[in-house]
């Protein structure tokens, strides 16, 4: 077959569908962000994006709508990022012990959950996928329309939430508490800041967009759950975050980058090209060993990320013995058995 390097469909095509495959990695790693400049490094990214693609396809799949199923992926997400924080946040167990332990989790759960309820089925459950959102006169030019302008609208959406995410992060007391609380915890404390409300709240945010991009996935570009179906996209998603250097434009650029190579080499596949398939269906992941070497190393990490934290200043409770109301404060130092004795007083009358 013939292959034109200046052929403008060629290209048309392969950006068109960069935009497509940079979606759902997009989704994963604006989410990792907000979590990582909390201090949370959510490793089980993987895991929650293949709870979300089945998730997100149930809903789709039983109430016929895709957005529910888009809606029911994120509930799924801010569960899963939830259930994290508290064994990370509130249990002080380590980032990325737990983030692989939720790797296994998700994925069993998410493939035991789809045989158990797709069992008898002949053929493989399926639901219609998303159309591409038409823009008026500008999908009608050659070029551009085509490569620009004839996406589907969870990739509008995306791109959309770019903006969102950096003026959310730099430009509001949330943003501001959260890049704060990534950095020095407890001087955060100090200034009135709730480090673990924030580091939740960041987490949670993470796990929704992740399990939003496995629904992409699922809903919008497969129309159908497959196994392992993430294929490494939020690991992907974690290299793009460092690359990116936690700024959400810099990341949606680094997206459209493993995008704009998957995309190439899916195209170059398709028209023939003397190269073996599977070194070309490796290159993505060897660009992202690249940027990882590269750009690892000389990465400025938020200070605090995956480092346990404990409140200093914890409730206190009230404790009531017969008539008179005691305050005990757990976060002073209870008297040892060495302390000199105190001589105690009854204020009860003679008898």
């Amino acid at each position: 077959m013939s292959f034109d390097l200046l052929d403008t469909l060629f290209f048309s095509t392969v950006i068109a569908a960069a935009f497509r495959i940079a979606t759902p990695i997009l989704f994963a790693a604006l989410g990792e962000a907000v979590a990582e400049r909390a201090g949370m490094l959510n490793i089980g990214i993987e895991g929650m994006m293949a709870l979300g693609a089945l998730s997100g396809f149930l809903g789709a799949y039983w109430s016929g709508q895709l957005w529910i199923g888009f809606a029911t992926a994120v509930v799924a997400g801010i569960v899963a990022g939830l259930a994290f924080g508290y064994i990370t946040i509130e249990r002080g167990a380590d980032h990325v012990v737990t983030g692989i332990v939720t790797n296994i989790f998700c994925f069993g759960l998410a493939n035991v959950t789809y045989r158990f309820l797709f069992a008898g089925k002949k053929d493989i459950p399926q639901i219609p996928t998303m159309r591409p959102f038409h823009v008026p006169w500008l999908n009608d030019v050659d070029f551009f329309g085509r490569a620009f302008f004839s996406h589907l609208p969870i990739v509008w959406l995306a791109i959309a939430l770019t903006p969102i995410f950096w003026f959310l992060l730099a430009r509001t007391k949330w943003g501001l508490n959260v890049r704060a609380v990534g950095e020095n915890p407890a001087a955060a404390e100090t200034a009135g800041v709730d480090v673990w409300r924030v580091r939740f709240g960041a987490i949670a945010v993470g796990g929704g967009m992740a399990a939003l991009g496995g629904a992409t996935l699922s809903i919008a570009q497969l129309g159908a759950y497959l196994d392992n179906m993430t294929a490494g996209r939020g690991f992907i998603a974690l290299a793009v975050v460092v690359f990116g250097g936690w700024r959400p434009a810099r990341i949606a650029g680094a997206c459209l980058l493993f995008g704009g190579a998957e995309a190439l080499q899916l195209r170059l596949q398709a028209i023939g090209v003397p190269i073996p398939n599977a070194l070309l269906t490796a290159v993505p992941y060897l660009l992202t060993i690249v940027v990882i070497t590269a750009f690892a190393g000389t990465a400025a990490y938020p200070a605090a990320m995956n480092q346990v934290y404990r409140r200093r200043n914890r409730p206190t409770r009230r404790v009531r013995h017969h008539n008179t109301a005691v305050t005990e404060d757990w976060s002073r130092p209870t008297a040892s058995v060495d302390s000199p004795a105190v001589a105690c007083t009854s204020s009860l009358p003679p008898k």
